[in-house]
């Protein structure tokens, strides 16, 4: 297994599969991400904030710190979840530091469940396999990420997705536009979307009215 002693970095074991195979997932995600990042309207010069949202060991934030040269990337994680083997903060602050990014990424601990963000903060939002993880609990942390979000700015969110119907509803019901990445090879529940356009007074009733449908 790689270690972080080898001086090359140490993304993780994603659950359900092999070094090798995770290894292999994230050489694919990369290719999907950089595409979604290239199609937003931000020059990849500016000097935009990111928040990585549930980073893990920071591989999200790294690439987006490879992207964006001149971005500023926070990424916020219990670090404790099953789905990531041997997460912690200090394994990712490490894996930034190897790939020559400690000056602009930061890592802190944080529930997405909990955590609250100034609507100002950040001009990119990142998330990549998080969300289906809370279960029920993820349409919750959907409305908490919306709150996060300011006018112009875009949220990339990929996750398996394996009854998308109520997750688009409840991410139209939050966001203006909700975009759909045409992807291939991986897995076929797997989606990448591309959020803009938040709407900060929520229609209550609707949410009421989703929630109570059978998810």
């Amino acid at each position: 297994m790689r270690n972080i002693a080898d001086g090359r970095p140490d993304f993780g074991t994603y659950h359900h599969t092999t070094p090798r195979g995770s290894e292999e997932t994230r050489n694919m995600l990369r290719l999907i991400f950089v595409d979604a990042f290239r199609k937003l309207s931000f020059s990849k010069n500016l000097k935009i904030k990111i928040l990585d949202v549930g980073c893990g060991l920071g591989f999200l934030s790294c690439l987006c710190a490879e992207f964006y040269p001149n971005a500023v990337i926070t990424g916020v994680d219990t670090f404790k979840h099953q789905s990531l083997k041997g997460a912690s903060i200090d394994k990712a602050r490490a894996n930034a530091s190897i790939l020559g990014f400690a000056g602009r990424v930061r890592f802190e601990k944080g529930d997405v469940l909990k955590s609250d963000f100034r609507r100002d903060s950040f001009d990119l939002f990142v998330s990549n396999l998080v969300y289906h993880n809370f279960g029920r609990k993820r349409f919750a942390a959907y409305e908490r990420l919306a709150s996060w979000v300011p006018r112009g700015s875009y949220v990339v969110l990929g996750d398996l997705f394996f009854d998308c119907g109520p997750d688009i509803n409840r991410l139209s019901l939050l966001f203006g536009s909700v975009k759909e990445m045409q992807i291939t090879g991986i897995e076929s529940a797997y989606k990448l979307l591309v959020l803009s356009d938040p709407r900060w007074t929520f229609n209550a009733s609707a949410l009421i009215g989703a929630s109570n449908t059978k998810e």
